[in-house]
């Protein structure tokens, strides 16, 4: 009887024990989960994570239009440093051969931000019912924009009776007519053409054309293709000041969509334009990876950039010469609302001191 007892309480005293030591084992567990779920808020609040991105947080895509010149360089790097991609934007990048080009496409409808000219925005302005706002002067300069010309061809005059060319629409149209005026030559004796502009070295190396009046790079390279043959009859300075403009439709910027992404947009670009501006390696690694760009014809163009990323009293001054030169040469038909033109919240969000006061007239 003593023997049953005993073993009884050695039972008891067993399950007694396994309850306890199953106790303190769940609550070891929950302990120890507590402990894991404190740490992890605690290490969350000292290194800044966040809650996991939501599916409205997913980077925005849009559709940017440019072209295979120096000149688009502030986007460039911030494509290679990652800048838009740090503003949440998943950027296609399209190149063409010109912006009067670009806006062909944007006319039907394709892209949300285009790169083009000075002269092709205006008329793109007035082509879409003034449903067109530029968004940011990107780039200008006047020595970027070059005659390039058969080594006969020595002095203004010597254009007279010969075929020049040009991508007609834009800012070369506008370079073409000033250099004419100002030289004091007829322009309807000198014949005009139209060709895109990756086909202009080739006509002026072959003799198909007498000179061109285009941008950079295009002399550089076709002073690279037939040096013997080719030369620079002059730049743009005192004739002109030729701009890269960013531009989107009216209708998308008056979307919360469109204005965040615009406005990124430009907050990434300028973070591009400060690397551009003082590393030209990266410039023109990039341009030599990308576009098969040599060291020398990058350095040609981006030694004469200006990059304001900005609507200031510059480029109100520049576009009220070339509204008064279009109105003149009937390129447009009324003149251009400034006002209307351009859309300053992007960049009034980004840096209020690159948008300047609007002039009160021309």
């Amino acid at each position: 009887m003593r023997a049953l007892r005993l073993t009884y309480r050695r039972l008891t005293y067993r399950r007694l024990t396994y309850r306890r030591l199953t106790y303190r084992r769940l609550t070891y567990r929950r302990l120890t989960y507590r402990r894991l779920a404190l740490a992890a808020l605690t290490v969350a609040g000292l290194t800044g994570l966040q809650a996991p991105v939501r599916a409205d947080d997913a980077p925005q895509h849009i559709t940017l239009f440019g072209q295979p010149s120096v000149n688009n360089d502030s986007v460039w790097m911030a494509f290679e440093k990652g800048f838009f991609k740090d503003q949440g934007l998943d950027i296609t990048y399209r190149l063409f051969p010109s912006g009067t080009t670009a806006l062909q496409s944007f006319q039907a409808g394709q892209g949300d931000i285009v790169m083009a000219g000075d002269l092709p925005s205006v008329q793109y302005f007035f082509k879409s019912g003034k449903k067109f706002r530029v968004i940011a002067a990107m780039e200008r300069d006047s020595k970027g924009y070059v005659i390039a010309a058969g080594k006969d061809i020595k002095t203004p005059q010597d254009l007279i009776g010969k075929t020049v060319a040009t991508r007609v629409g834009s800012t070369g149209s506008w370079f073409i007519s000033e250099y004419l005026t100002k030289n004091g030559i007829d322009p309807s004796k000198v014949t005009i053409k139209n060709l895109d502009t990756q086909l202009l070295p080739t006509a002026l190396c072959q003799g198909d054309i007498a000179a061109f009046f285009i941008w950079q790079p295009i002399g550089s390279r076709a002073l690279e293709i037939c040096p013997d043959k080719v030369h620079y009859l002059g730049d743009a300075s005192g004739y002109i000041r030729g701009y890269l403009l960013a531009g989107a439709r009216e209708d998308w910027l008056n979307t919360e969509e469109g204005a965040k992404a615009a406005t990124h947009f430009l907050e990434a670009v300028t973070k591009g334009q400060a690397v551009a501006e003082k590393d030209f390696p990266a410039v023109a690694a990039y341009a030599k990876a990308k576009l098969d760009l040599s060291e020398k014809a990058t350095r040609d163009q981006y030694d004469t950039m200006e990059r304001p990323i900005a609507l200031d009293d510059g480029f109100f001054k520049d576009f009220c010469s070339l509204n008064k030169w279009a109105l003149g040469a009937k390129v447009t038909d009324e003149p251009l609302d400034l006002s209307k033109f351009i859309w300053v919240k992007g960049l009034e969000a980004v840096d209020p001191k690159r948008v300047s006061t609007l002039p009160s007239s021309c």
